[in-house]
Order: structure tokens, then sequence, then C-alpha cells
């Protein structure tokens, strides 16, 4: 690859035989060469000295995880390659299976309440606010992952019991089942006209063969600071005037009320003078 970014061209040419095919490989119309190039331009992608690569940025985490299974590298197949590699014109051939029971919850107290009954599963589940998420609607939501989609209604009907149930629950809570990742149907449209490209696979193998996962970044192996992450949603909770936070401040407000004043009635108000 000629006139790539410093460093690139000994990234993106070594390793054997079958390289130039693979990054020769067009997705959306370009190269996998060119959508790396891109990326790496743009500073989405480090290009390290050994021929490996890295993301150069790393999100902030918002849910708290339960410790369920769950053996798809998320955060490589979405972020890395899905987000940079094929430049979001194609869903990774290793997400194919990947199905989720979403639970939309309306407040702190039912967030928190469909987290203790995701603990009861043994796949893996994620529990956050999702107000500042642009890419969908929901106030808080909890994910249960899982692969395949008779798996993914087996636990939807267990789930759903679970929260029609319960007493902070209860039928009005949404329970549905999706595929994938959110991000993918807005930039390739409908899950279920997903096609998979067998081709991905080996270029995914290639890729996660030199990709370094910087330290702190999301692994569902990792202990998450709970508590933390608690906090950051009491203070959304408060933000967006949910009062059932206090249901984990033993029961004080935040933040000091301010004061308010009668608009009519001027006796309570000492004028300067």
């Amino acid at each position: 690859m000629g006139g790539g970014p410093e460093g690139g061209d000994e990234n993106l040419s070594a390793d054997g035989p079958d390289v130039d095919r693979i990054l020769s490989t067009k997705v959306g119309g370009k190269t996998i060469r060119d959508h790396l190039a891109q990326a790496i331009a743009s500073g989405h992608i480090i290009a390290r000295p050994d021929g490996k690569f890295e993301l150069a940025r790393q999100d902030s985490q918002r849910y708290i995880f339960n410790a369920g299974e769950f053996d798809r590298p998320c955060g490589f197949l979405n972020r890395f390659m899905f987000g940079n590699v094929y430049g979001k014109a194609a869903v990774p051939f290793g997400c194919r299976d990947c199905y989720k029971v979403k639970v939309t919850s309306s407040t702190l107290r039912q967030l928190m309440a469909v987290k203790e009954i995701s603990e009861e599963f043994s796949c893996l589940a994620k529990s956050g606010a999702e107000v500042d998420n642009y890419e969908n609607q929901s106030l808080y939501g909890t994910y249960f992952y899982l692969l395949g989609i008779q798996k993914a209604r087996a636990v939807y009907r267990a789930v759903r019991r679970l929260i029609d149930a319960h007493a902070k629950l209860g039928p009005d809570v949404k329970v549905v089942i999706k595929r994938g990742c959110t991000n993918y149907e807005h930039h390739c449209g409908p899950s279920n006209q997903y096609t998979f490209d067998p081709r991905l696979r080996e270029i995914e193998d290639y890729f996660s063969a030199r990709y370094i996962q910087k330290k702190g970044e999301q692994t569902f192996e990792k202990k998450f600071d709970d508590t933390m992450r608690l906090l950051d949603m009491v203070r959304t909770a408060y933000r967006i005037g949910d009062d059932t936070y206090k249901d984990f401040t033993g029961g004080k407000d935040l933040l000091p009320a301010t004061v308010t004043y009668d608009p009519d009635d001027t006796a309570d108000v000492a004028e300067p003078g």
C-alpha cells in the first residue's frame, strides 16, 4: 500500500501470502485496506510498530454486569471491526448468532429490580442508564446476551414470567428480543435481513490475532466497580427527575432543594433596603 500513514505499510502488508487478498476485500465499496488506512489517519486506530493495532479511545462504562457467560469479544467486533475495519458497512461474522433479551425500565427502582432478576441467569447480562445514548429511546435498559434465537426465546419466557410476578415491575414493563447491537441496524438495515459473507470470518480471524486490548477496555471477564456505576445512575436519575434514586441514598436528596416563591405574595421576601 503506497502513501499510507506513517508505519502503515508495515502493518498492512506483512504476515503471509493471503494478507493482500484479505486487505483487498471490498466492504461497502472500499477495500479493507482503505477502511483501515482511513481509521488510522483519522486517529481512531493506532498502528503499532510491532504490526498490531489498538483502538485509540476507550469508551466510558455505563453498565453494571453480572457474572454470566458470553464468549464473544464485543469490543473487538463492534468498535474495532464494525466501526473501523468495515467502515460500518457490514455486520461482523462473529455477531451472526448474537441475540439479546432487552428489558426497558422507566425508573432506577425498576432497573435494579431487573438487575436482581438477571443474577438468577447463567448468561451475561448488563444493566444501566441509557438516557444519554442517542441511539435508543430508553431511559434504562437491561440486556441478556444469548447465542441463538431459541436460547433467546427460552430466556425471554423465563424473564417475562419473573417480571410479571414482581411487585416492583409487572406486565407493563417492556421485554423484547433483539438481534445484535442497535448501531448495526442503524447502519446496515433490519436485522432480519442480515446476510453474512463467509469471507468476513477470515478477515476477523486475521485482525483478532493482531488486536491489542488496551488496559481498562471493556471485557466481559473484568470485575466492574458496581458501586461507582450505581452512583453514576443515581446522578442520572436525579437529573431526569426520577425520584426512585432515593431507594439507593437512604431516602436522602442527592442535592438540597432550591427555595421557590409564591408569584402573588411578596410578604415572604424581605425587600432590599
